[in-house]
């Protein structure tokens, strides 16, 4: 559009404002390029991870914790690999729902502590399968870390944290929730989450990070996905960075009574803030005013599993 045209800045000073009088034509041809479609690694690469667990040191580090029936069945589930790239290094395969291998984050471990092992800077032993095989035009669209098992799962209960390593511990820890992780605190996005959709999803961020992931939460909430967003971890002493993992695992080794205890605590209280923080959408807040009226409504709700226009079930508590 020519210069001539438009509002000054200054509107209140200047106020000048001048649009065109007719349609104004342009010799600019626009069209859509749709955004590229991911890259995926070959299934083999996953297959021939799988082997040679002795030299590992993460499993070496889950050996030291839990059952090798345990083990092995979380190797088998989560499809951990092994590398030589680092020293008994680690490989996380990002797969998604539809089985596509999206990405193989490389990491290092101390098989003593479980801690990841850095170099002599101090910068953790990280790295990509698709950085080691120089794979320049991949195009990397990462999901959540165990999303391939939402297939698997009867479980409708999943609980999401941000590293894999805490989500194959809590596995074990507490299989009666589906865990899947993030890969870190910035992959808590809609992006991620929509496979979710129809799934119960309670987040444990580590410590410090509950204020950012319940921003987050909110957010993705208003594409129907049924989010809350745990504060347990808030309340303790520990100190920032601490995760979930790490609690129940110094709760184990004092051989304490209290962990059980902790978690039911930790799950009565999503329940209760679940209810508090929920985000309704219009159809639910339509159908909380016909209740104050007529309360069997609700009963009628969920006698027929009614649902809104998008198909998403109505929830009132």
């Amino acid at each position: 559009m020519p210069d001539e045209f438009g509002r000054c800045d200054r509107e209140s000073k200047c106020r000048y404002f001048n649009v065109p009088k007719s349609e104004i034509k342009t010799d600019f041809n626009y069209e859509y390029i749709p955004p590229a479609k991911p890259s995926y690694h070959d299934y083999n690469l996953v297959i021939e991870s799988g082997r040679n667990f002795k030299a590992n040191n993460f499993i070496k580090f889950l050996k030291s914790i839990f059952n090798a029936d345990e083990v092995k069945d979380t190797i088998r589930r989560y499809l951990i690999g092994s590398t030589k790239y680092f020293e008994g290094g680690t490989v996380f395969w990002q797969i998604d729902d539809k089985q596509n291998v999206r990405h193989g984050k490389v990491m290092a471990y101390d098989a003593t502590t479980g801690k990841r092992s850095k170099d002599a800077n101090g910068k953790a032993h990280i790295n990509s399968v698709r950085s080691i095989m120089k794979l320049k035009d991949f195009n990397l669209k990462q999901c959540l870390f165990g999303l391939h098992l939402i297939n698997e799962t009867n479980c409708k209960k999943i609980a999401l944290v941000e590293g894999e390593k805490t989500a194959i511990m809590m596995s074990i820890f507490k299989p009666e929730y589906l865990w899947l992780a993030t890969g870190s605190k910035h992959g808590f996005k809609y992006e991620y989450l929509k496979p979710l959709k129809g799934f119960e999803i309670v987040a444990f961020p580590d410590k410090s990070e509950y204020s950012d992931w319940l921003a987050k939460a909110n957010k993705v909430k208003r594409y129907g996905l049924d989010v809350s967003v745990s504060q347990w971890m808030e309340t303790t002493a520990y100190p920032d960075g601490t995760d979930l993992a790490d609690v129940y695992l110094m709760e184990r080794k004092k051989s304490s009574p209290e962990t059980p205890q902790q978690f039911s605590k930790l799950e009565q209280d999503e329940t209760v803030k679940k209810s508090e923080n929920r985000i309704y959408s219009t159809s639910e807040k339509i159908l909380k005013k016909l209740a104050c009226i007529n309360p069997n409504v609700l009963e009628l709700v969920k006698q027929f599993e009614l649902t809104d226009i998008n198909g998403i079930a109505l929830k009132v508590q």
